[in-house]
């Protein structure tokens, strides 16, 4: 493991909690400020700035071999298409408690 593997996977594991924060419009701070379009702005460009680093080090064959990160970008994927949506219907289930 050299340092550009330490950059890409920080990258990767704290795009997810800008991704969270800005989908549940918590104000967090980020590259782009307190809002939540600023978290998620910064949780796409830190997980596009880590599959580049990976490409470029190790090509784009290399990823598909690689389990941990196929793994975490998979997860940051599944609330990248379905954060907004879970966020909405688990809030509508606590309110209605």
């Amino acid at each position: 493991m050299n340092i550009i593997d330490f950059i890409i996977g920080a990258l990767l594991v704290n795009a997810m909690p800008h991704l969270i924060f800005g989908l549940t419009k918590t104000h967090f701070l980020g590259l782009f400020g307190y809002s939540p379009k600023g978290n998620i702005t910064y949780a796409v460009l830190q997980f596009l700035l880590c599959c580049v680093l990976f490409c470029f080090n190790y090509g784009y064959n290399e990823l598909l071999n690689n389990g941990y990160l196929i793994g975490g970008i998979t997860v940051l994927c599944l609330y990248f298409i379905f954060g907004k949506f879970l966020v909405k219907f688990y809030g509508k289930q606590q309110s209605k408690n």
